[in-house]
């Protein structure tokens, strides 16, 4: 649940976001410049929300970048080093 809107703009804002014909519009601009099938052609929206990822298989490569990024995050927030 979102709180209520603090302003004017906020709420007409809010409208906008959650009118279907925004939504179908955008969706119809957005095919139209990545060269989509129009929206009504394409598959519906619940066959798209449903992702398997089981199949993935990282590679070395991959595996290797992701022990770094972690290694070298926890060596920084170890020796009070990085960002502030």
């Amino acid at each position: 649940m979102r709180p209520p809107p603090r302003s004017l703009e906020e709420m007409l804002y809010r409208y906008l976001l959650d009118s279907p014909a925004f939504n179908n519009w955008v969706k119809r601009v957005h095919a139209r410049i990545n060269g989509l099938p129009p929206p009504h052609l394409q598959r519906p929206q619940s066959d798209l929300s449903v992702k398997d990822f089981s199949d993935f298989v990282p590679t070395r490569v991959q595996k290797f970048n992701a022990f770094r990024i972690i290694w070298l995050d926890e060596l920084k927030r170890t020796f009070g080093l990085g960002t502030k």
